[in-house]
């Protein structure tokens, strides 16, 4: 099994699906909030001792950063 993973491993590129998805994610938040890419952020936080994670979009206000949402893993990856 090992062999078959590596074999798949190899043609696929994940930092590249990976970069896409984050990318496609910011531009969907960006329309979203109707800001450019300078006026928010999502931030990635540990939650437990196992590094379980939420992720949270922050629009900046101001110059000062407010907590607008959660944003769930599935919909990052756009799953439903």
């Amino acid at each position: 099994m090992n062999m078959f993973a590596d074999l798949m491993g190899g043609l696929v590129d994940k930092e590249q699906i990976t970069y896409d998805t984050i990318q496609t994610t910011l531009e969907d938040v960006a329309e979203e909030l109707g800001c450019s890419y300078k006026d928010f952020f999502i931030m990635i936080k540990p939650t437990n001792d196992d590094f379980d994670m939420k992720f949270f979009i922050y629009k900046l206000e101001n110059g000062v950063p407010k907590m607008v949402r959660e944003i769930t893993l599935k919909e990052i990856l756009n799953i439903t």
